[in-house]
């Protein structure tokens, strides 16, 4: 094998990474009801026993899912908070706007996120323990930027979090109703929520 082959082989996604991408997109388009493990194989293009073999059940699979989505978002928002400074607003701006950036680019993660939290318990449970790392460490971070008691911003950020799924939400009732999120809706929201973390978090 040469030595660009290897590097392509390297490169390439590894069949559980395409068995997570197949199924989150399934997941947030579909919802995890109606998405059976044999649509997921197929559209992975492995025989469900290999899927059966990296996810054991489709609870292990959703699981997974959960796992593989909060690790992303996780990635962007840490940088885009280290991007913001030391400043708490602008690690809050920074934060909202690569979150707004994801529902845009990446709208599955936030679906997945608010189809879970539907599901509830254990889905809903999971993925609160997945997040939890997360939230610590940004707690941490802002807590040392702002001079906050750690706890209290863990609850705002919670908050946060399920404003931000549910102004996902709402953007797709209002695409159903004929209503767009059109650029001024968006930076309405963006500017709301912005205002009432800053509000929060700055003593």
């Amino acid at each position: 094998m040469s030595s660009v082959s290897r590097a392509s082989a390297a490169e390439a996604p590894s069949t559980r990474e395409r068995i997570l991408a197949a199924a989150l997109g399934a997941f947030a388009e579909r919802g995890v009801e109606a998405t059976s493990l044999d649509s997921v194989a197929a559209g992975v293009g492995v025989r469900k026993q290999t899927l059966l073999y990296w996810f054991p059940s489709k609870e292990q699979l959703l699981f997974g899912v959960v796992d593989h989505a909060v690790d992303e978002l996780g990635r962007v928002l840490s940088q885009a908070a280290l991007a913001g400074g030391s400043d708490v607003v602008a690690q809050v701006t920074a934060v909202v706007d690569a979150t707004f950036r994801l529902g845009s680019i990446r709208p599955e993660l936030l679906a997945v996120v608010r189809e879970v939290a539907r599901l509830g318990p254990p889905a809903s449970t999971h993925l609160a323990r997945a997040s939890e790392p997360l939230v610590a460490t940004a707690s941490s971070v802002l807590a040392r930027s702002g001079g906050l008691d750690e706890e209290r911003i863990r609850a705002v950020l919670l908050a946060a979090g399920a404003r931000v799924v549910g102004i996902a939400t709402e953007a797709e009732v209002r695409e159903d109703l004929g209503l767009p999120a059109d650029l001024a809706w968006l930076r309405e929201r963006r500017r709301s929520l912005i205002a009432s973390l800053s509000q929060t978090l700055v003593p």
